[in-house]
């Protein structure tokens, strides 16, 4: 069933109406009928199934049935840092980072970055990456699209607020560490924070990691293979979610 997100606060039998966007996939694109049902999530992340009432030229009105009480969501709410990469690898990072759920992305400018992204493209950019991430989250039947942000420089992460600061070093792998991503992912409790950086092509200077580290970051390794710069965050949500969903 499709999924919509919409800014709207939604109560069983009280209707609501959909425009743009929305109302132009549903009834134009899916060709959605009177009584036709779709799952629509409220400007609280809950999601509801809901009945199509009418349909007007501009909009449809939609009558919540019941409230859906499962979760997609990761029990710990990730947010993906990376350095920038050439080509479409931030829409693939996003698309996919978000299907297996991340909560948050933030690409920024590292030393190795060949890809820069000018200052008057940003803001095009950033937007962007935010409709892959609606798009994804609505096809994964997230309860949150994630968040898009870009950062001047690898320094603003030290501002960062969260638990867990991790910083993914290929480095570390090759010197044999193993075991330290499996014991950070196994002292995160539901609903604690964990922020992750991955480098570039090339992945990240030695003096980037010693100056994270300086600011509460621990540098993991991600198993004895080299990973792409759009596998190796995927590599990530997929041992958390084996270790803290999978159980």
């Amino acid at each position: 069933m499709q999924r919509y997100f919409t800014d709207q606060m939604i109560q069983t039998k009280v209707s609501f109406s959909i425009a743009g966007d929305n109302f132009h996939h549903l009834v134009r694109v899916m060709r959605a009928k009177v009584n036709d049902q779709a799952e629509f999530v409220s400007k609280k992340h809950e999601v509801f199934i809901g009945k199509i009432e009418r349909i007007d030229p501009q909009e449809a009105h939609i009558m919540p049935i019941y409230q859906l009480e499962k979760s997609a969501e990761l029990p710990v709410e990730v947010t993906i840092a990376c350095g920038i990469s050439k080509g479409d690898k931030s829409e693939y990072i996003v698309q996919k980072g978000t299907e297996m759920g991340a909560r948050n992305f933030i690409f920024l400018p590292t030393e190795f970055s060949v890809a820069r992204w000018p200052e008057k493209k940003v803001t095009r950019k950033v937007e962007r990456l935010q409709k892959v991430a609606k798009s994804a989250a609505e096809q994964s039947h997230r309860n949150y699209i994630p968040t898009v942000t870009y950062y001047n420089d690898l320094q603003t992460l030290s501002k960062w607020p969260g638990k867990f600061k991790i910083v993914a070093y290929e480095e570390s792998a090759k010197h044999g560490e193993h075991t330290q991503l499996h014991a950070q992912i196994g002292k995160m409790q539901p609903n604690d924070t964990a922020l992750v950086l991955f480098g570039p092509e090339g992945g990240l200077a030695n003096s980037e990691v010693e100056s994270l580290r300086d600011v509460g970051f621990v540098s993991v390794g991600l198993g004895p293979r080299i990973l792409r710069a759009e596998t190796a965050p995927l590599y990530l949500l997929s041992a958390i979610s084996v270790l803290k969903e999978m159980r």
